[in-house]
Parts: structure tokens; C-alpha cells; sequence
């Protein structure tokens, strides 16, 4: 097998030919759209790369990574490369998915060849200051695909996967323990017959506006702040292509004024749509109490009347999600020398 690489800065370098159907038959969501990777870049805290993986010529997967360079950065980074520092594989905004992926006719041995020779690739274009790399969102049995003798594993908080094969909403009541149950059932009549409140479901362009997106989006980053290279705010900009195209679904708390006081984007899939965020306004700003178990009732309720496989319900929480009938699948951090 011959492998090629196509090294990609895409806050400059054109959209690769082929780009939206390579993603989609690999079954990637929107977050992957070139226009949303170009945005992400120009306000991320590390120079974004993105590589393209061709077999014997052909493109059958990529590989998006941070460059953590050792050298302080005031702001965001310089518009040059550190002499050194290490490769960060991770998906561009969302921590619910892996940060390299393939089309289906890719083999489980020939993807570790492929990550073998971007590793070898991406070193190579780097230069010998590049000694490790951190690959995120590992799950069980993936390890061993990933390039490198000797590896160190840091395990993540896992990944909430709820199944939602239900002819209806009694069925998925049913996995849950009694006061679960009554507690949502309750709120959510209680929601539906509060007249100063309105709970609207749909694809996010025609319900919510990037700029109070943004708001909402903000407060809820601030509570993970702490964590290890923590996601940058997403911009403006990049809101405003993600809710203003035909991949977002948008679930939005408005109060009898309109003001927006919580929201939910979820990114549509045929089988497994993501929950990117949830974001609400505190009650003490003028929001409700207990929106956000709301919040999973109507994902749940909109889950199961398109069809969908399930839902990831994405990380954190995760005593709550499991309790909502959630599978927690294990999930790593693997550094790898170079």
C-alpha cells in the first residue's frame, strides 16, 4: 500500500477537491465542513493542521491535530511555527469525537499502517523538536492501532452513548428508576402548561441567532476552564456558519419576551447525532430551574420520532447521563513518543 499525505493550514490552503464527500462517506458530521475548520483555526490557541490520508492515491481518511508549541504565546499564537513542542490529534471544537477518522472500506490493520505513515509524515514536515504526540478520545481496543512502542495512557472522562431504538417515549420511561421518571415527567408538564415559557425543537437556523448562541455557549464553557489545554470560546463567526446551515438542530428555552434562556445544538448524523452544548442563563439572571434534564427529555422525544440510532451525549456529567440510561464507553488520552 502506498500512502500520500496532503498537510493542510486551513486557514489558508483552499478546500481539498472532494472534501464534502470524503467526510460524508466517512460518516463525519458538520463540525468537519472545510468552512467551519477554516473558522476554528484563525481563533484557536495553537496552529490547526489538517492531513489528508490517500491510499495508492485515493483519499480515505484525515487527521486533525494542535500544534503545542513550547515557546509563551501572548493572545492567540503567532502566525509562525515553534521549534519544538508536541502534536495534539483532537477533533476542532467538540471533544465527543476523535481527532482522525477513515471512509468504511478501510481496513482495522490498514488504518494503523495509515496512522503509521502520518506519524512518520507529519515528523518528518515538523522537524526533530516534534518528539511526542497526544491522541484524545482513545477508545478500548484503539490503542493498539495507534503508532509507537511505547505508550502512555491517561484515561478521560468517558463518552455518554444513549441508544434510542423506542416506538415511543414510554419506552425509554421505562429504563429509568421510578423517581428519575416522575421528576421529568413532572417538570415537563409543568413546562408545557407555563404560558411564560416556550420550548421550540428544529434545525437552528429558523429558532436561534449566533450571537445569543454565543452567549449561552460561553457561560456553559466557562465551567470546564480548568481542564488541560481547554477549548478556546468558539467565535462568533464559526456560531454563525454552524447555526445558519442545514446540520444543526437547535432545542430552545424562550420566555414570554423571547429572551433566550437555554439552548441545546445538537449535530444532525443519519444514525448518531452529537450534543455539542447546552447553555442556559442561571435563575438568578433571570433563567429557570431545571431546563437542562428538561433539555434531555425533548433530545430524547426528537431522537426517536427521526428515526436516529441514538445519541451522544458527549462527556462530563456522567453519573446523570448514565442515570438517563446512557452507556459510558471508556476513553483514553495516549501519548506516543515519536
Amino acid at each position: 500500500m502506498s500512502i500520500t499525505l496532503d498537510t493542510l493550514d486551513p486557514r489558508h490552503d483552499p478546500e481539498p477537491a472532494g472534501w464534502d464527500e470524503l467526510r460524508t462517506a466517512a460518516g463525519q458530521c458538520v463540525t468537519w465542513r472545510y468552512d467551519l475548520l477554516r473558522a476554528y483555526a484563525w481563533a484557536a490557541q495553537a496552529p490547526v493542521v489538517l492531513t489528508v490520508l490517500r491510499r495508492d492515491g485515493v483519499a480515505v481518511g484525515a487527521v486533525s491535530a494542535s500544534l503545542r508549541g513550547v515557546l509563551p504565546h501572548r493572545g492567540r499564537y503567532a502566525d509562525r511555527r515553534d521549534p519544538a513542542g508536541v502534536l495534539d490529534v483532537h477533533a476542532p471544537g467538540n471533544r465527543s469525537q476523535k481527532g482522525w477518522w477513515f471512509t468504511a472500506d478501510v481496513e482495522p490493520a490498514e488504518r494503523g499502517e495509515l496512522l503509521r505513515g502520518y506519524a512518520r509524515g507529519v515528523r518528518r514536515r515538523l522537524g526533530p523538536g516534534w518528539r511526542s504526540t497526544v491522541w484524545r478520545e482513545v477508545s478500548p481496543g484503539e490503542p493498539v492501532l495507534l503508532p509507537g512502542l511505547v505508550k502512555v495512557a491517561l484515561p478521560t472522562a468517558p463518552l455518554a452513548k444513549l441508544a434510542t431504538p423506542f416506538a415511543g417515549m414510554d419506552e425509554w420511561y421505562a429504563l429509568l428508576d421510578r423517581p428519575r421518571r416522575e421528576s421529568l415527567r413532572r417538570r415537563a408538564r409543568s413546562f408545557a402548561a407555563d404560558p411564560g415559557l416556550s420550548v421550540e425543537v428544529g434545525p437552528a437556523r429558523g429558532l436561534v441567532g449566533a450571537a445569543e448562541a454565543a452567549e449561552l455557549r460561553a457561560l456553559n464553557d466557562l465551567k470546564y476552564r480548568s481542564r488541560l489545554f481547554p477549548l478556546a470560546p468558539l467565535p462568533l463567526p464559526y456560531l454563525e456558519a454552524l447555526v445558519e446551515g442545514d446540520e444543526v438542530i437547535a432545542i430552545a428555552y424562550r420566555d414570554a419576551g423571547r429572551r433566550l434562556l437555554g439552548l441545546s445544538l445538537i449535530l444532525d448524523h443519519p444514525d448518531w447525532p452529537v450534543c455539542l452544548s447546552w447553555g442556559a442563563l442561571p435563575p438568578e439572571d433571570g433563567g429557570r430551574k431545571h431546563l437542562y434534564f428538561d433539555g434531555y427529555v425533548r433530545m430524547v422525544e426528537w431522537a426517536i420520532a427521526a428515526g436516529k440510532a441514538g445519541l451522544v451525549l458527549g462527556k462530563g456529567q456522567a453519573e446523570v447521563k448514565s442515570g438517563l440510561g446512557a452507556e459510558l464507553v471508556p476513553s483514553s488520552a495516549i501519548a506516543v513518543p515519536l
